[in-house]
């Protein structure tokens, strides 16, 4: 199963859950017709989030983000499937994050994130920031 496909599963599932939250304050056949929407979202979404388009990616992870977390995201989150595809597309730079997308996506603060890098846990990148490879890999631990 590719990346994409992995997400579009996690997608409908997590769009569904708050949808059902949603159409419980309705009536049943909303709870229905939510589920059947979140696949429609997933279908539509996942493959927007694996794109080779960046901007295309971009803006599928900017959707993404503000729907499932308008809040702070949840450190392990971002191991998932859909939580890989939008780390790739953070940042202007493919080779770096900041050091503020950094903290979000290891569930930190900055000054840990500071710490790590002075520390040489997480990798500098040669124009500021740290290397997005190294806080990927901190991920999968």
């Amino acid at each position: 199963m590719s990346i994409a496909d992995e997400a579009r599963t996690q997608l409908a599932t997590e769009l569904g859950a708050r949808l059902w939250a949603l159409g419980v304050l309705d009536s049943p056949d909303e709870v229905i017709r939510a589920a059947r929407r979140a696949e429609g979202m997933a279908a539509r979404t996942a493959p927007a989030l694996a794109s080779d388009d960046d901007r295309e990616a971009a803006q599928a992870t900017i959707d993404v983000l503000c729907a499932l977390w308008p809040g702070a995201v949840p450190a392990a989150w971002w191991a998932t499937p859909v939580g890989r595809l939008c780390a790739r597309s953070l940042g202007d730079d493919p080779e770096a994050v900041t050091h503020s997308v950094a903290a979000a996506m290891l569930g930190v603060t900055r000054g840990t994130i500071a710490t790590w890098v002075h520390r040489g846990d997480l990798a500098r990148h040669p124009d500021g920031g740290v290397l997005r490879g190294s806080v990927m890999a901190r991920l999968a631990r």
